[in-house]
């Protein structure tokens, strides 16, 4: 047990503390090299000062922002009051992440691309708007008569708006889309969600405002939370008397705010919640008329706890079999109002959907799902999903006849995840060398830096026809063929393009908009604006009617009472209550209408548990069954994370944040900016490596530089790097950690398997 209000290495969390590092002094610095001090204009009874609002979409959570403008220049931003995302609820301080901060210096930084890019003689040079589009028109059309539509890949991902997957699916053709969900976030847990009945969104989000007991699985919420509101809302928790527990190898932020930290050993999450339930069972704690009403399955999980006592999970997990027992106990006796948030921790290693499935089982073992502080089946609002009905258009489907590569071709007959998924990040460079994928469109998203890094350069190096959007030089956009470069949110319109769910506010639905709050630096345009650009060209304009997005959130906006300019007026409006379980009156989204612990009726997992041969209910599987295992020649099990300061790859680029990412380790002084290698000083020592060393990180594939950051908050055997750094990147300094990655995936999800075995050495030793 960990003493509550004992900060490690010298660090001790508030709300304030944790969730508005930069504060004034971050907009100061961020704008320090982008304004001087006469171009900064200040307040003064003849400057023209307003407020505006923008939606954050750094990690795509979409914090509300407010901003000074002042003479047309943004010189301050903050957090909304009450956002749905960015506060705890109605009538607390809206904050920003240190991602959220940076925006201001994302807008004014002098390396963004501002310019569109077209290749020519093998070199890429600035081009106008209407050279590019008809440049991009033209491959496009040459691209479908040579190679087919259906090889080119969307890779569009997190775009602020989602007409690309109109223009890609419906229009140009391509049945083949990979996001990050599936692939490359959180496979394992995606696929046991959809498989048991509480979906792939409400699977990480606990009632923090009712719930006694927390179970934090994986998850380091203090540094990657799914907006402001799931942290701050944790702590309001933990000042209410929750008990928290945080199972994870390293002990963060979230595990040093704990009452409970178990240090599990890699991998073995699944074995651990198999021995809880067992111990649910034995203690009979369970909810009976909760399972006998509203699961299917039970006897199946029965028959798998069985033998699963304490004393075997010990054995597997590290974790004291007497602290197991307490832990099952204390959540059970506190459910309904206990819930486990889980995500990217027990989604992105091969045996993950089996570890996510066994510990899914729990929330039906103690019946605390949509119940006042469980796990929480959040409501979206009722935007429509069919923007172009509302305009009368009839939008033909080109994709709908077409099969994509992985089930179409007999190179792929022997991957099970070709039941569950269209496409496998890792096998997309293979696809491309077997001639079954061609081209890719990209949006936002850099997949060279999601697994196979080197496999995808070659790859896109290999590929016909290569168009992005974005605003920074990567390995990506100086291989592409067409650069197109994208306004940031605070130079565009915005609404939410997808359904919002989780929130601060756990009975209401709500939206949350702004107006551009600046002018597009150079020439940049909106996401809408380049594919209502290109598809004019392509003689689509009649499916683009719309003049902006403004005007297509409106539509998006057609069921509900408010228009694109009322919401972004605001910032976010609330829309309609709902209350707890809501499975009485519509059941779960599963075939039996129930929450299921096992199956036997029709869906594709069973073909696809069936050849990987693994059971369809929960089922303990070892490290090793699929993934790489450690060994003498590599002993460290390496991971990478995330942190507070940046996503996705795509803020490491920004000066301000790796200067706070070097502080948060104590390494400002050193002439480095990359990511580190966090090592326990039990491994550290027979290496004679201190912080501050450089290293190299070796695995069986591959080899990276980085400096080293040695910690008793990592177990021993245990090291990690930040994801997003070095080849590939946008930020060449450090090492890419997907460089060391050699193409491993869960057969079952698809998700890259992000474990790696390994071995640090210090440069310049034997």
């Amino acid at each position: 047990m960990s003493e509550r209000d004992r900060g490690g290495d010298g660090v001790d969390l508030t709300r304030r503390s944790l969730l508005q590092t930069a504060g004034a002094a971050a907009v100061a610095t961020s704008l320090g090299g982008c304004l001087s001090g006469d171009e900064s204009p200040a307040a003064g009874p003849n400057v023209d000062e307003e407020t505006a609002y923008g939606t954050c979409w750094m990690c795509h959570h979409a914090c509300g922002q407010k901003l000074t403008v002042r003479d047309g220049t943004a010189v301050d931003i903050t957090g909304v009051d009450g956002h749905p995302r960015g506060s705890a609820g109605p009538g607390t301080e809206g904050t920003l992440c240190p991602k959220g901060q940076a925006e201001l210096e994302k807008l004014y930084d002098p390396d963004r691309i501002t310019q569109p890019y077209i290749r020519e003689d093998g070199e890429l040079r600035e081009a106008d708007w209407d050279e590019a589009f008809e440049y991009t028109a033209r491959r496009l059309e040459e691209f479908a008569d040579e190679h087919g539509s259906e090889k080119m890949l969307d890779a569009a991902s997190w775009s602020t708006t989602n007409v690309h997957s109109y223009f890609w699916g419906n229009l140009y053709g391509t049945p083949e889309r990979i996001g990050r969900g599936r692939h490359v976030c959180h496979g394992g847990s995606h696929v046991s969600g959809d498989l048991m009945g509480i979906g792939t969104s409400d699977i990480r989000f606990v009632d923090y405002q009712h719930s006694d007991y927390i179970i934090m699985w994986g998850r380091n919420v203090f540094e990657a939370f799914a907006g402001q509101w799931e942290a701050k809302q944790l702590l309001d928790a933990i000042d209410d008397g929750a008990t928290l527990v945080t199972i994870d190898p390293q002990h963060t932020q979230t595990a040093e705010k704990a009452d409970y930290w178990l240090p599990i050993e890699p991998r073995t999450d699944g074995a651990l919640a198999l021995a809880m339930g067992h111990v649910i069972l034995e203690e009979e704690l369970h909810d009976e008329e909760f399972i006998e009403e509203q699961t299917y399955g039970f006897d199946s999980y029965r028959e798998a706890v069985e033998d699963k006592t304490p004393e075997w999970a010990a054995e597997i997990t590290g974790i004291d079999a007497d602290l197991i027992r307490e832990i099952a106990i204390g959540f059970a006796e506190a459910a309904p109002a206990a819930g486990i948030a889980m995500w990217t921790g027990v989604g992105q290693y091969s045996e993950a959907q089996k570890a996510s499935q066994n510990i899914f089982a729990l929330h039906g073992l103690v019946g605390n799902i949509d119940r006042p502080g469980g796990l929480r089946m959040w409501q979206p609002p009722a935007m429509s999903l069919n923007p172009f009905a509302e305009r009368g258009i009839d939008l033909p489907n080109n994709a709908a006849d077409k099969t994509p590569a992985l089930r179409k071709y007999d190179e792929y007959a022997g991957i099970p995840a070709r039941h569950l998924s269209g496409i496998v990040h890792d096998l997309v460079p293979e696809m491309v060398d077997n001639g079954h994928i061609m081209g890719m469109f990209n949006h936002y998203d850099n997949p060279l830096n999601d697994g196979s890094t080197q496999a995808w350069l070659e790859a896109v190096e290999t590929m016909d026809l290569v168009i992005t959007i974005d605003a920074y030089w990567n390995d990506l956009t100086r291989n592409a063929d067409v650069v197109f470069p994208e306004a940031i949110q605070l130079e565009k319109d915005t609404l939410i393009n997808y359904a919002p769910l989780w929130s601060a506010y756990n009975d209401r639905t709500w939206v949350t908009a702004s107006k551009a709050v600046h002018e597009p630096m150079g020439e940049c345009k909106s996401g809408y604006q380049i594919y209502k650009g290109i598809a004019e060209e392509m003689g689509w304009g009649e499916y683009f009617p719309w003049e902006n997005e403004a005007e297509y959130s409106d539509d998006m906006l057609a069921n509900i009472d408010y228009s694109f300019e009322e919401v972004a007026a605001e910032n976010y409006v609330l829309l309609d209550e709902y209350g707890y379980e809501q499975w009485e009156d519509r059941g779960f989204p599963t075939a039996t209408g129930r929450f299921q612990f096992d199956l036997d009726q029709e869906h594709e997992y069973l073909q696809a548990a069936m050849e990987a041969g693994i059971e369809t209910g929960p089922q303990w599987q070892p490290p090793g069954t699929w993934g790489h295992e450690t060994d003498e020649e590599y002993p460290l099990h390496l991971y990478d994370t995330r942190s507070v300061f940046f996503t996705f790859s795509a803020d490491q680029v920004l000066d301000h944040l790796t200067e706070q990412y070097a502080r948060k380790h104590g390494l400002e002084a050193e002439d480095y900016r990359g990511n580190y290698l966090a090592i326990n000083p039990a491994d550290a020592e027979p290496r004679d490596i201190e912080t501050g060393d450089m290293v190299t990180v070796e695995t069986p594939t591959g080899s990276g530089e980085l400096m080293a950051y040695v910690s008793e908050r990592t177990r021993p055997g245990f090291a990690t790097a930040e994801f997003g750094f070095g080849t590939g990147t946008g930020h060449e300094e450090g090492t890419n950690t997907m460089m060391l990655h050699d193409g491993q995936f869960d057969p079952i999800s698809s998700q890259v398997d992000r474990h790696m075995p390994g071995e640090v050495r210090k440069n310049g030793g034997d």
